[in-house]
């Protein structure tokens, strides 16, 4: 088979995913009486770290950290819906988050501190609702490591996650979050600390 046709065939089957998909968004119900502009919600969620390194940064006993996380907080949209009939549809939320952390590798310790984010809600389907975020934290950090000072630290971070609702208020969400700290060479060492963070909690939304 020729590299010509193998290449028609790959565009054909996209043009097709992408319609079918399109269809399926036009097709379901659309969310709007818990996301929007000033609506707000409160969350919770707990999981599982595990500290990994860049080449550049984050190579030392801070990769092989192994934590329990939880995140807590407040969330208000500040922007109403756009793109009401593309597959983008969503809006924008500003949170504020308390972070905890208890390390139990390669040394016991724990972190504690708070933090800020933007979060972008994908509203084309009503029950499940994919996000992603944004932010910054700070906090105290005191794991006991040979690479990376406790005290104070700034926490930059992202996830991609989702909401599943189970009633009209109340969603189970699970994330996937990198996590970073260090202290921006206010002390040494600083090698800093990179996590990938899976987590699951549940989130309720007010009127």
């Amino acid at each position: 088979m020729s590299l010509l046709v193998i290449k028609i065939i790959k565009v054909s089957l996209f043009f097709m995913m992408t319609l079918a998909y399109s269809n399926f968004v036009n097709a379901v119900e659309k969310p709007g009486e818990v996301f929007g502009y000033g609506k707000q919600y409160v969350f919770v969620q707990s999981g599982y770290g595990a500290g990994f390194a860049f080449d550049f940064v984050g190579s030392g006993d801070g990769s092989e950290v192994q934590t329990f996380n939880t995140f807590s907080g407040y969330g208000i949209g500040i922007s109403d819906i756009y793109a009401d009939d593309s597959w983008y549809r969503g809006n924008f939320d500003f949170i504020w988050q308390g972070e905890f952390t208890y390390n139990f590798q390669p040394a016991g310790g724990y972190s504690i501190g708070s933090g800020f984010l933007f979060r972008y809600n994908f509203l084309a389907n009503k029950k499940f609702v994919p996000y992603v975020e944004l932010g910054i934290g700070f906090g105290y950090l005191g794991y006991d490591l040979k690479d990376q000072s406790d005290g104070f630290v700034f926490s930059p971070q992202g996830s991609l996650g989702a909401h599943y609702f189970i009633t009209d208020k109340v969603s189970i969400n699970g994330s996937w979050r990198v996590h970073h700290m260090s202290n921006s060479g206010l002390q040494q060492p600083n090698n800093s600390i990179n996590s990938n963070v899976f987590s699951l909690g549940a989130t309720y939304f007010f009127d």
